[in-house]
């Protein structure tokens, strides 16, 4: 929710500056300077991405405008679901699991854990990976270097939306140039003998509306935009690694408290649980405890 306040902020702080000098904010209104701008922009977006980026782009902003759902709560339920799973496996072994891992949408087991359910990408990681878990044909070292893999994959595919916005960020100062440039070819084109000198400097002024909406709308609008795609980029790959670090340590066989714990460690400070708050969530949702003590 960040995003529209600062637009907000940022929009009221510059139009009331322009006001106070004695500008009239109707003298900001040059709708063909913002269809060039606009348009180009939109065009130049459409011919550098592909159509999943493309759609990945439209979804990006509107993720911008609510809470992220990777968060502390959605990634406490997933170090308990983990926990579960490796003590289960450890305590009951593959065959009091495997229902549970081959249909999670029906699984009791992943019932208790909505957040996690929510998130279907990550489910489909899971289950993916738990299955060759219990199939028991893979070694440490090949588990882990097909889950960088796929680690590397998601959080590339989840930055696209991020730096093909930076890239139209970046250009949008140079559109805004060529708006002012039409503008100015216009009003250049225009002086027919004698001109007053006022309507030669309203014409120029018309025509820098162009330079100072396309460096406003890429500091203050775009820029900010992809920066926050990146965050959530960063931030939503953060589970999936989590997921590696717990299946990693498992496959060392170490203990399920030390698995998680490695996990935990994985997920963004303010985003992961401390372990008295974890120790909570897993004696509350499946009845075991994490430490002996």
């Amino acid at each position: 929710m960040n995003v529209p306040i600062g637009w907000f902020i940022a929009i009221a702080a510059c139009a009331l500056a322009f006001v106070e000098i004695g500008g009239k904010l109707s003298d900001l209104w040059q709708p063909y300077e913002y269809l060039i701008i606009i348009g180009a922009s939109a065009g130049a977006l459409l011919a550098g991405n592909k159509g999943r980026n493309l759609k990945n782009i439209l979804f990006a902003f509107g993720r911008v405008m609510i809470p992220a759902s990777v968060n502390k709560k959605a990634n406490t339920e997933l170090l308990s679901l983990m926990f579960e799973i490796i003590q289960r496996l450890k305590r009951d072994g593959v065959a009091k699991i495997s229902g549970d891992v081959e249909d999670p949408k029906s699984s009791a087991l992943f019932g208790k854990y909505p957040r996690v359910l929510k998130n279907k990408r990550l489910v489909v990681f899971l289950r993916d990976y738990l299955i060759i878990i219990l199939d028991n044909k893979a070694s440490a070292n090949h588990i882990e270097a097909v889950l960088s893999q796929e680690i590397e994959m998601i959080h590339k595919e989840a930055i696209e939306p991020s730096n093909s916005l930076n890239v139209v960020a970046d250009a949008l100062p140079a559109f805004g140039i060529v708006a002012a440039i039409t503008g100015v070819v216009y009003t250049l084109n225009s002086l027919t003998g004698d001109v007053a000198p006022s309507l030669v400097g309203a014409g120029i002024a018309k025509a820098l509306v162009g330079t100072l909406l396309g460096v406003f709308l890429s500091y203050a609008v775009i820029g900010p935009v992809a920066m926050v795609l990146k965050q959530l980029a960063d931030a939503e790959v953060r589970p999936y690694e989590a997921v590696k670090e717990i299946i990693v340590a498992y496959y060392a066989k170490f203990d399920p408290l030390v698995a998680v714990e490695y996990g935990r460690k994985a997920l963004y400070s303010d985003q992961r649980p401390t372990m008295d708050e974890l120790d909570k969530m897993v004696k509350a949702a499946s009845g075991y405890k994490m430490r002996d003590n």
